[in-house]
Parts: C-alpha cells; structure tokens; sequence
C-alpha cells in the first residue's frame, strides 16, 4: 500500500502498488475506496498505472495520484474518469525541464487558487514544479544537495492554512519548507526522514518516517513536536479524518493501518 486519503464523506482511497511477485512494469496499481469500517467498495485506475506512488483528495472531491514510473501525475473523478494528465507518458523529464515533462513524481498539493505543485524526485530530479489549475507548467525549484532548502529525494508535500509548502526531504533527513513562489523558508530535522506528511485545517502535522524509524511523529507546523507512535511496518504515506484519526499506507506491512486516540 503505497498511499491513503479520505473524502468528505468518510470514504477512504487506497493506493495500492503492485501485485507480489509481479513482473517490473506490470499495470496492477490501483486506487482502492473503502468505507469508513474498511469495508471494501470498488476499484478504480486499472491498467493506467506502472508504479502507484501519492494519492491526495481536493476539496473539491476530485483524486489526484502520481505514478512514479510512468512520470504523471493523473486528475480523477470519483467514478474514475481521467479529468487531467501532467507529464508525458514514458519521457522522463531531467531536473532543468520547463517542457512539463516529469521523472518520479511522488506527490501532489493544490492551493486555494488551484495551483498544483509535484515533488518530482524520487529519481534523478529533486525538485518542486509548479503549474497552473489548468496543468500549464509555471517554473520549478530545487537543487540537489544538503545545504537549507537543497533536495535529496522530496518524497511528499503538503500545504497549511497560510499557504506553505512543507516537502518531505528523506535524503537530507528533514522537511523544507518554501513559500509557493519557491523561496526557501526553513527547515525541519526533528519529524526524522519524513516518507508522507499530511496537514490538517487547524495546521497539526503529521509525519511517518520509515524503516529504520518505522514512526508516526505529530507537532505543529512551527515545528514543536506533540507525540510520537512507534512500531509502524514501512509506513509511507499517511491522512487525518474529521474526526482526528489517522490512517497510515504502510508498503512493508502491505497493509492500511487506523490509528485512534484512546
């Protein structure tokens, strides 16, 4: 299970990866809805997608998803019609490409205007693009490296209620955070090597770190750290309901995982 969000309604997406012991490049990836007691729905996106990576739910209900080794990023309905495709199917694009070419998109955000931004780098690139709602490429930033606001594998983003981009920078061991024109803001070592962030309205973060952290880290996004859950199975990508509990896509424990306070 690569990625997890969940709707107005209460209906949980699923990303589920690949079949074990496929063949590379098998299109067994898929979006997965459940309701909200994990009972199975349907299935949508079958044979459009080579490696399932992020999977983020709009406000306005749409589904967006990033196939990592197709190089796009897809636009869904809810009953799986394809509104919108960023990339070029099987042209990956390099770290300078302004053409809207990508390579290893991972994630995706939108702002309140509906400006879209992909972290694009679990590959050779390392770095944010920025397109318009209508998917017209607008500029790109991020060089790979380890210095404040350099990248090393951006490997999910999400936005808070100012606007803020936070990308999980997992190589570099921190999150980045940027304002929406691509200036470097500040960073964050204490959520470990973020695998997903998810930020909730009221700006609680939350971060999952994989092996060998295998952690779900919830703080704030000025960065105070709150409290912290051990014991996760490759947790990769994560989301919040309304109602506060949150559900983690775990890829080595092949599974979905609820979380609820006690």
């Amino acid at each position: 299970m690569s990625a997890v969000d969940v709707d107005s309604q209460g209906r949980i997406y699923a990303f589920k990866r690949s079949e074990p012991g496929e063949k590379a490049g098998a299109m067994t990836s898929v979006i997965m809805v459940f309701d909200s007691h994990g009972k199975y729905l349907k299935s949508r996106g079958q044979n459009t997608f080579s490696s399932a990576h992020g999977l983020r739910v709009g406000r306005d209900g749409f589904i967006w998803v990033t196939d990592k080794t197709g190089d796009q990023v897809f636009k869904f309905t809810t009953d799986g019609q394809v509104l919108m495709t960023l990339g070029k199917k099987g042209i990956a694009g390099d770290n300078t490409s302004t053409d809207g070419t990508l390579n290893g998109p991972t994630d995706v955000v939108l702002a309140k205007n509906g400006d879209i931004f992909v972290a694009d780098g679990e590959s050779t690139n390392t770095r944010v693009v920025k397109f318009t709602k209508d998917g017209k490429f607008i500029k790109f930033w991020g060089t790979k490296g380890s210095d404040p606001g350099q990248l090393q594998t951006p490997h999910s983003i999400a936005m808070d209620s100012k606007g803020r981009l936070y990308v999980a920078n997992r190589g570099n061991k921190r999150i980045e955070v940027f304002d929406q024109d691509g200036e470097y803001l500040s960073q964050m070592p204490q959520f470990g090597a973020p695998a997903g962030i998810f930020i909730t309205k009221d700006d609680l973060l939350y971060v999952v770190a994989g092996a060998p952290e295998n952690r779900l880290t919830i703080g704030t996004t000025d960065g105070k750290v709150l409290e912290k859950v051990e014991g996760l199975n490759g947790p990769h990508a994560l989301a919040v309901d309304s109602s506060g509990a949150v559900y983690v896509a775990e890829v080595a424990g092949q599974s979905l995982a609820k979380y609820v306070k006690k």
